[in-house]
């Protein structure tokens, strides 16, 4: 009667990060690289697993945002509450305590990621994303998330940027799609957005074959964001908007940052950091406003980008070539 009881098995997320790209790559792929660690895989694959978030560590981030990343990763809403929440809840029944019947406390230094020594003096909370930490957590995707065309196809309807925009998927396969991300919202928008599109569809992916979508994730859901990534072979975006999204491209993809104002395109280098089967570029902008540094929209630098733009077609022009012939044959 003097506490809760937690039955199965709870794994505790012991590090709270702010804004999307850190919760991504700070908690969410250290979480599921820790399970393959242990080798409780399967019971994250079987939803035997509930996800406990400590917020305590910092006042930065949104909760919701949190929450909300985990319930995608197990697909159900109930296996995934705040430790505050937890603690409340004990309280309004009188309980002093909280058992649990397996606890498995999230990694907090990076001898126990990679059995070497602590990091003295660390400025980011960790565990952190390194090299090859991702691949466990791509196929729990892959699985939760399988790349049909019909879920593609709703996918794009919560995703595109307008509704009456044309999106030609069920004609071209996800090795000859090139999608890009836009804000719809008035920061990090892109000023010459005509001119950047003309210079996709007209001077280098002039081919019938490939396939040019614009997206917004401002509100779509994280399945919806995670299957419209997942189904391209490039990934555009500004930086700052959701580039850290392009670690869900397929092997052998491209995420392209178009660099804001002062960001580094370290951010997208870092993607390519813990997903080495993928190619990290970035493009230049310019800043036509008198205070750049408070500036909400940029100018692409179209000479910059176009030469991006060919080098990613060189890349994957096999890859849509092989794919259109096996996708063609397919239909016929």
């Amino acid at each position: 009667n003097e506490f809760v009881y937690q039955e199965g098995t709870t794994y505790l997320v012991c590090c709270w990060v702010n804004h999307f790209g850190h919760i991504l790559l700070q908690m969410f792929v250290s979480a599921v690289h820790a399970l393959d660690k242990i080798g409780a895989m399967m019971q994250l694959r079987t939803n035997s697993i509930n996800f406990l978030v400590d917020n305590r560590a910092s006042s930065f981030g949104s909760k919701e945002t949190v929450l909300s990343v985990f319930e995608f990763l197990t697909k159900k809403t109930n296996k995934v509450q705040s430790l505050q929440a937890l603690e409340e809840k004990a309280k309004e029944d009188g309980k002093d305590n909280i058992c649990f019947e397996e606890l498995i406390v999230g990694m907090l230094y990076d001898d126990l990621v990679h059995g070497g020594p602590k990091i003295e003096n660390m400025k980011l909370p960790a565990p952190h994303a390194e090299n090859d930490m991702l691949q466990p957590l791509r196929e729990h995707l892959e699985n939760n998330y399988p790349l049909t065309k019909e879920a593609v196809s709703w996918a794009i309807k919560e995703t595109k940027f307008s509704p009456n925009e044309a999106d030609s998927f069920e004609e071209s396969p996800p090795e000859c799609t090139i999608t890009f991300l836009r804000r719809k919202f008035a920061t990090r928008t892109i000023g010459n957005f005509d001119d950047v599109i003309n210079t996709l569809v007209k001077e280098v992916f002039v081919e019938p074959m490939w396939n040019i979508r614009t997206v917004s994730f401002d509100g779509p859901s994280l399945e919806s964001q995670y299957l419209t990534v997942r189904s391209s072979i490039a990934f555009l975006s500004v930086s700052g908007t959701g580039s850290h999204l392009g670690m869900f491209l397929p092997e052998g993809g491209s995420s392209i940052e178009i660099v804001f104002n002062n960001y580094s395109p370290v951010k997208n280098k870092y993607i390519c950091k813990v997903s080495p089967y993928l190619t990290c570029l970035s493009a230049n902008s310019i800043c036509s406003e008198s205070n750049c540094k408070k500036a909400t929209s940029i100018d692409v630098d179209i000479e910059s980008f176009k030469e991006v733009m060919e080098g990613v077609k060189k890349d994957v022009l096999k890859k849509c070539n092989d794919a259109g012939e096996s996708f063609l044959s397919e239909k016929d």
